[in-house]
């Protein structure tokens, strides 16, 4: 191979992923969802008391908070299975509490879960409807990433 060959070699390699990128970040084309969480995050900066939630515990802990409404069989569904959720966590029950109250009590009047950080940042909703599961799953990996409570 000729230098003016090996020139335009290297000179290919390094362009041909920024044409890529340069595609798929103006174009959108190709690029992965990338969401691994279940639940609805909620704008960055609200804060439990925007909501109407409880204050959270001190020492500080993450909080999962079921907002439930009467004619919710869903909610009442998930409050029966309270103690079951709590206990699926593990060893890192200790960082989470679990509480319920009426949903005509918030600010925000529909049923819900709410996921809250110990530094009382609303971090998920979730639907009533949803399967715990799901919902256990979002907390452990939140709980693996944290470092509070």
């Amino acid at each position: 191979m000729g230098n003016r060959t090996t020139f335009w070699l290297i000179w290919g390699i390094a362009l041909v992923p920024m044409l890529a990128a340069f595609v798929m970040y103006f174009g959108g084309i190709g690029v992965p969802d990338g969401r691994t969480h279940h639940g609805e995050l909620v704008a960055s900066g609200t804060q439990y008391s925007d909501l109407g939630l409880p204050a959270p515990n001190d020492p500080p802990t993450w909080h999962v908070v079921l907002a439930s409404a009467p004619d919710c069989d869903a909610c009442q569904t998930f409050s029966e299975g309270l103690e079951n959720f709590h206990t699926a966590l593990g060893r890192e029950r200790d960082r989470v509490s679990v509480s319920e109250l009426q949903a005509s009590d918030l600010k925000e009047k529909q049923a819900a879960i709410w996921v809250i950080d110990p530094l009382g940042n609303v971090v998920l909703r979730f639907e009533p409807e949803i399967n715990p599961t799901l919902i256990l799953q979002d907390m452990k990996k939140l709980l693996k990433l944290s470092k509070v409570g």
